[in-house]
């Protein structure tokens, strides 16, 4: 999630002098992406999150304060999650391009481009970040 989302909204937005400092890119395989977002599971009246691997529920579909069903939301099911990577892949991923490209040339008000693995402890793909942007 983010904006821009397209080089002709990043165009629209160079042109209007909008400044970036920094561009972050936090590398996910697909694969992954698919198995975290698939995984989760939401209790509709707290808004509760479980992930049936990373964070489960104590019984396995039921809320572990009330005891009530779990549900996957449609943007998590496997299929969708698919659909919005292929989305990103045609859209978004040549706007990464767009910015590394942009940075590498060093041009005046270009932004500084960061990639950072995205797979590890919450923490540690944070301090990561961090740590590129100094």
């Amino acid at each position: 999630d983010g904006f821009p989302r397209t080089i002709p909204q990043a165009e629209a937005m160079k042109a209007a002098g909008v400044p970036i400092d920094y561009v972050v890119e936090i590398d996910v395989a697909d694969e992954e992406i698919v198995k975290r977002m698939s995984g989760r599971r939401v209790h509709v009246a707290s808004g509760r999150t479980y992930h049936v691997v990373f964070n489960p529920p104590k019984v396995a579909g039921k809320d572990d304060v009330t005891g009530e069903d779990l549900i996957q939301r449609d943007d998590d099911q496997e299929e969708t999650v698919k659909k919005r990577l292929d989305v990103y892949h045609a859209q978004t991923e040549p706007l990464v391009k767009y910015y590394g490209d942009w940075a590498a040339r060093g041009e005046a008000g270009a932004p500084k481009y960061v990639k950072v693995a995205g797979v590890g402890k919450v923490d540690g793909i944070r301090d990561s970040i961090f740590a590129a942007l100094g």
